[in-house]
């Protein structure tokens, strides 16, 4: 099986903040060359003069696949190949299912449904390119469980799944690595720009107690390293996914009250 080279090229969608970061400087510090991809230019640059000469930043929003095509095509050109690309940019939305917007649930999709697929349809024939390269999907938990008052985050996550499963089953034999990390609770500003629907409910405060990214970003690396299929973080998290297929109903009973009461703001 071949190996990729210890200098390999990875483009890392949503890497100003949070789990994207840490990634970054992960990976960087195990000798990659890094595509920095997000909106903050700003945040951007300051991580790429922390990496050093190994790190190139472009402004991108995912979901503009023209955007996103240009920072594929920036990377290439300045690094001359692609190994790893990281579809990792997310955003959430905190709102019941009965009254989900239309707004709400495109500005969800549309960022971590279109700009995961984006990522990875513009970075393939790169991938494929440099033998036995990897799409990497960070999803969540929540892309094989839901919890109560995130109806569209649920669907996006359940989605990239769908479509990480669909593309590995379509890639030929010695193709490309497909591998989904599934992380839970993890102590970013994910909550800070999440929107909430609730009256009372602050995202921040909920969100206390999580995992720190960087001990995402070395399950990331490390399932990179190991070509895993999939990966999923948390003590809390595998039990609930190893729980709720045979025990449905107590499952649900569980996360329901752990999520505690939601007011709806239409209340």
């Amino acid at each position: 099986m071949p190996k990729l080279p210890r200098d390999r090229v990875v483009l890392i969608t949503g890497a100003s903040s949070g789990i994207g970061r840490a990634t970054a400087i992960a990976f960087a510090r195990d000798g990659a060359r890094i595509v920095l991809a997000s909106r903050n230019r700003d945040k951007l640059d300051a991580l790429a003069k922390e990496i050093g000469e190994s790190a190139l930043a472009v402004t991108c929003d995912v979901r503009d696949r023209q955007q996103v095509r240009a920072a594929v095509e920036a990377g290439v050109a300045k690094f001359g190949a692609l190994h790893i690309a990281i579809a990792n940019a997310g955003f959430g939305i905190y709102h019941t299912a009965a009254g989900m917007t239309d707004e709400d649930l495109d500005a969800v999709m549309r960022t971590n449904v279109y700009g995961a697929v984006y990522t990875i349809q513009e970075a393939l024939p790169h991938l494929r390119k440099a033998g036995r390269g990897q799409a990497i999907f960070v999803t969540s938990v929540l892309g094989k469980a839901v919890t109560p008052g995130g109806a569209s985050y649920n669907m996006s996550k359940h989605a990239i799944t769908a479509y990480a499963d669909t593309l590995r089953m379509e890639e030929p034999k010695g193709g490309i690595d497909v591998i989904v990390v599934g992380p839970g609770q993890t102590a970013t500003e994910f909550q800070k720009n999440a929107v909430s629907r609730f009256r009372g409910f602050d995202p921040v405060r909920s969100n206390k107690g999580g995992w720190p990214p960087e001990r995402v970003a070395k399950a990331i690396l490390s399932a990179s390293k190991r070509r895993k299929r999939e990966v999923y973080l948390t003590l809390e998290g595998r039990a609930l996914l190893a729980v709720r297929p045979f025990l449905p109903g107590l499952a649900d009973r569980i996360v329901r009250r752990l999520s505690g009461p939601l007011r709806p703001e239409e209340d």
